[in-house]
């Protein structure tokens, strides 16, 4: 009676710590599989909180002053001169968007309730570009891969920023009908409407996608053959601004896979990495 008695306690000490164990094991998996857009975390704290990224937007702005100074300077025939930027994460800042997702929420309708908002803020030297060029009375035409549903509040929201421009004529969303070549992410027949009564000296972005045709097919070395062959344009006519939270860059780290799940990206990421 004594060894069962013995035993029965030993057993009753084992079902709590083998239940502890048990959560601890699950709680492990969830944190690491519950939310897909964990992996933006590093990324948008670099985003929000470095000081870098903050010199780079200015830097970038610097320069794209100066080079609308010397577009005017050569502009001899007295062209209708523009310049050309992306919005998102180029003159406007939708990284709390990106935070919302890492806490978890819908991806696509907690895109729309964002801009439904209207209240992303100007980037750094972004609103004191945009009205140095209007000073100089040189155009800024926004194209943006935003849905036609979202003209009025991308509107509103550059208004609320501050921005010139923010007119219906100076705005060209996804679904331009007019000027599409198939391909909804490409911007190149856009540019093209633009460049009708215009000259562009500048284009601005944070996706190669934003400046020509040309970076389109990433398919070749990840489009860095691309950049190589254009390489006196960064800086001239093109103005990169920094976005490593997301981007067409992201497709072929993933062989352009769709509906991958976390871990399955973890492990291609990994496979893409260099150590020499």
């Amino acid at each position: 009676m004594k060894k069962i008695r013995i035993r029965l306690k030993v057993f009753s000490l084992f079902i709590p710590i083998a239940f502890l164990m048990s959560c601890r094991t699950t709680g492990k998996i969830q944190a690491v599989d519950s939310n897909d857009h964990d992996k933006l975390i590093m990324s948008v704290a670099w985003f929000q909180n470095s000081a870098e990224m903050t010199a780079l937007y200015y830097q970038g702005f610097n320069i794209a002053k100066l080079r609308i100074d010397e577009a005017l300077a050569a502009n001899s025939k007295g062209s209708s001169l523009a310049v050309v930027v992306d919005i998102d994460e180029t003159m406007l800042d939708n990284s709390p968007f990106e935070s919302t997702l890492i806490r978890d929420e819908d991806n696509l309708q907690g895109w729309y309730d964002w801009t439904k908002k209207a209240s992303a803020r100007a980037l750094p030297g972004a609103l004191e570009f945009a009205k140095y060029a209007e000073s100089r009375q040189v155009d800024i035409f926004y194209i943006t891969n935003r849905d036609d549903k979202e003209r009025q509040v991308t509107l509103l929201n550059l208004l609320n920023a501050g921005f010139p421009y923010a007119t219906e004529d100076h705005l060209l969303t996804k679904s331009d009908l007019s000027y599409t070549t198939g391909n909804t992410s490409s911007k190149a027949e856009r540019r093209f409407k633009v460049s009708e009564k215009y000259e562009i000296c500048l284009l601005i972005g944070d996706n190669l996608n934003d400046f020509s045709e040309l970076f389109e097919d990433r398919s070749n070395n990840n489009g860095k053959d691309a950049v190589k062959n254009n390489y006196l344009q960064f800086g001239l006519k093109f103005i990169v601004l920094p976005n490593p939270m997301y981007g067409a860059w992201e497709k072929p780290l993933y062989d352009y896979k769709e509906g991958l799940s976390n871990k399955e990206k973890t492990m291609l990421l990994k496979s893409k990495l260099r150590s020499e």
